[in-house]
């Protein structure tokens, strides 16, 4: 009896807690498509205590936040390749459900050459081979194969830009990232690397070559040792050195070019920029790839990013991309 009484008044303040609370719900669907958008960052901040609340969404679009402090609310809805919706003086009242359905637009608001609702197959499951994680001679992952491209993740706490950062990551947004190199036929950068297509690992005991189908350079990771140059030429992918810890490949890498954009924010980076990644193989058909970004001038603390590739068909190759000339696209672009 005793121990049902205490379920019982324990169910009694759940009843009680949550009758003193609201929720908001809603789906979040691609403009052009109506496609449902799953994974995406739905976050909500209390007008007058500044709390904050956040979901992501289920793969058929829909979120839900419940227990959340009766007032008014601004709502702010991100995910990769999209610009970031927001809706301010939500009311929320007790007891009940506010609803806010959410569209998004890519970042060129679909007009002629783009295709969000592409965008959000890239963070769907992929179909992937099954069985054991390859190994080299040594023992080490086999890193080696083409992979389909993924988009990342924040991991862990956002970034928190420099005001400075701040300021001119809202200015490209609110020019609809129409200056941003990929726009103009430049390199795109580490942050945006086998995001939206397909890339193979040329691993051998003292490099890992990593070729890309889209407008940046092969990048070499050099496992033999070596130490970074002294005084690096800065590039667009910098020099990377890497080494084994266990079955992870940490690759660290230094001289990179402020010419760049961190692409997941259009935030911009310095010649400090230090950028630390671990690729995992945990199976045949998966590799990982987790984006530790370094730079005191641009941001408050070190932040993360990570995906899972999976591994492409045999019938998928890495094609030649070139975008040098002839390109037809930039004057649909929309800017401000």
């Amino acid at each position: 009896m005793k121990a049902s009484f205490l379920v019982a008044v324990t169910l009694l303040y759940a009843v009680a807690a949550f009758a003193q609370t609201g929720t908001m719900s809603g789906k979040i669907v691609t403009v052009s498509g109506g496609t449902p958008v799953p994974k995406a960052t739905v976050r909500v901040k209390n007008a007058a205590t500044d709390a904050s609340f956040s979901t992501q969404s289920e793969v058929n679009g829909n979120y839900t936040i419940s227990q959340l402090p009766p007032g008014s609310y601004e709502l702010v809805t991100e995910f990769p390749m999209f610009m970031p919706f927001r809706q301010k003086d939500i009311p929320v009242q007790a007891g009940q459900t506010a609803r806010v359905e959410i569209q998004l637009s890519d970042t060129q608001l679909n007009t002629l050459g783009d295709g969000g609702d592409d965008f959000v197959k890239l963070v769907s499951e992929r179909p992937a081979p099954v069985g054991p994680t390859p190994r080299m001679g040594d023992g080490k992952p086999d890193l080696n194969g083409v992979w389909l491209a993924a988009i990342y993740r924040v991991d862990g706490d956002p970034p928190e830009p420099l005001p400075w950062a701040e300021e001119l990551s809202k200015k490209r947004r609110d020019r609809l990232n129409i200056d941003s190199p990929g726009a103009h036929c430049l390199p795109n950068g580490l942050a945006s690397s086998g995001n939206l297509r397909p890339y193979r690992f040329v691993h051998t005991k003292d490099i890992v070559v990593i070729v890309e189908e889209a407008n940046d350079p092969t990048r070499q990771i050099y496992l033999d040792g070596r130490p970074h140059p002294d005084d690096p030429n800065p590039t667009y992918v910098g020099h990377s050195v890497g080494r084994w810890e266990g079955d992870t490949l940490v690759v660290d890498t230094v001289g990179l070019t402020d010419r760049g954009w961190i692409a997941f924010g259009s935030y911009p980076q310095t010649e400090k920029l230090h950028i630390t990644e671990r690729f995992r193989r945990p199976d045949l058909g998966h590799l990982e790839r987790e984006v530790t970004f370094d730079d005191p001038t641009t941001f408050r603390k070190p932040w993360k990013l990570k995906r899972v590739s999976a591994l492409a068909p045999k019938e998928i190759e890495v094609l030649e991309y070139v975008c040098a000339e002839n390109n037809k696209d930039v004057e649909h672009y929309v800017g401000k």
